[in-house]
């Protein structure tokens, strides 16, 4: 056999030896949903629980999310705080009509004088301190659960071995495919870290921590001049090996309202700077890099394997370049849309390869806008 067809068979079984292996690096194959246990046991009496949420300006949000809240089944009782954060809209008008409906509503708000600190966890601070009961579930006023057992299947993860739950949440079903795919894996990611250990970030807004927790570390007295990243830090800072659960049981899922695209472009702006004062951030972001990493080597190996064989009429590489194109594209979408459907989103099927490579040069562009900004977009002055 010559020395050129050997060559060509070696590349061509490279070739398709990679279009399978790189497929299943990717994030969305390990998903939290192929571990069977959550980490924590259904054990122990229900007792009360708090809801808490922070609000500016959301009077729409409100009036159409927090009747969901406010009317979840769960026998023991539960109690929700809403923490106004000076709105000049119509936000306490609707919080006063839903007062006088729910007995179990209760709001408090902070001055508009608040100075040199977030706000966002200055409100959720004090809504925590306010709140009556040991669990706190914290979420936003443009979420709202699918189910009306959300607060009772979350509690099934709050036992004595736990002291943080994480919940899946992602944007309704009306948003940007983009943006639902990003939230769906980026969910696998954080969710999978929990579950082999120690959790890292948490990018939602469906979870719950113990009060005591949050007390005992001082709520957020190291990150307070940081305007966001709230969740981020109380995950990373309080999560200890073993002891948070992840709840991806259907009746958990929350959904949040469609962001404008000036909200969700500044939500990543936001991690660009928080993710820079987190722990554990390299061994987190390992395995997203070196997907992304052997994505693209394997594409431009084959695009280049088939440009090259087309230009040189060699039919056996343009073959195997071909079959690897396809099994490449076959398997990242069979992956993504089994992941997707086990957290009951629908992603349009051809497009899936097309997010995967954009993700990618969008974090590009993100930390490019974060380096040129001023540091004050970030820190509360």
């Amino acid at each position: 056999m010559a020395t050129e067809e050997i060559m060509t068979i070696t590349v061509s079984s490279i070739l398709v030896l990679l279009a399978i292996i790189t497929p299943l690096c990717n994030g969305l194959f390990r998903n939290p949903l192929r571990k069977k246990k959550s980490g924590c046991t259904k054990d122990g009496a229900a007792s009360p629980l708090s809801i808490i949420l922070t609000v500016h300006d959301q009077g729409y949000e409100l009036e159409r999310n927090l009747p969901i809240l406010l009317s979840q089944k769960y026998d023991a009782g539960f109690e929700v705080i809403v923490v106004d954060e000076s709105s000049t809209d119509n936000t306490d008008d609707v919080l006063t009509l839903l007062k006088s409906q729910y007995p179990n509503l209760y709001t408090t708000f902070i001055p508009e004088s608040s100075h040199y600190l977030s706000r966002r966890k200055l409100a959720l601070t004090i809504g925590i301190k306010a709140a009556r009961n040991e669990w706190l579930f914290l979420t936003d006023a443009d979420c709202r659960p699918e189910s009306d057992r959300w607060l009772e299947a979350m509690s099934r993860h709050c036992n004595d071995g736990t002291d943080i739950v994480l919940g899946y949440s992602n944007y309704e079903p009306q948003t940007n495919s983009f943006y639902r795919f990003e939230r769906l894996l980026t969910s696998c990611l954080f969710m999978r870290k929990a579950q082999k250990g120690m959790a890292y970030r948490y990018d939602g807004s469906n979870l719950a921590v113990r009060k005591s927790v949050f007390m005992s570390h001082n709520g957020f007295v190291k990150d307070l001049k940081y305007l966001r990243g709230e969740y981020d830090f109380l995950v990373n800072e309080y999560a200890q090996p073993g002891r948070t659960a992840i709840a991806t049981e259907p009746e958990t899922f929350m959904r949040q309202d469609k962001p404008a695209t000036k909200t969700w472009v500044n939500s990543h702006l936001y991690y660009m700077e928080t993710r820079k004062h987190l722990k554990r951030s390299a061994s987190y972001r390992l395995p997203f890099n070196l997907n992304m990493g052997l994505m693209y080597v394997n594409y431009i190996l084959i695009i280049s394997a088939l440009i090259h064989s087309l230009y040189s009429s060699d039919i056996i590489l343009t073959a195997a370049s071909a079959l690897s194109l396809i099994i490449t594209l076959a398997m990242r979408t069979m992956i993504a849309c089994r992941t997707a459907a086990g957290f009951g989103e629908k992603l349009p099927y051809a497009l899936i390869p097309l997010m995967e490579l954009r993700i990618l040069w969008q974090n590009a562009w993100f930390m490019l806008r974060h380096r040129r900004s001023d540091k004050y977009d970030f820190i509360r002055r």
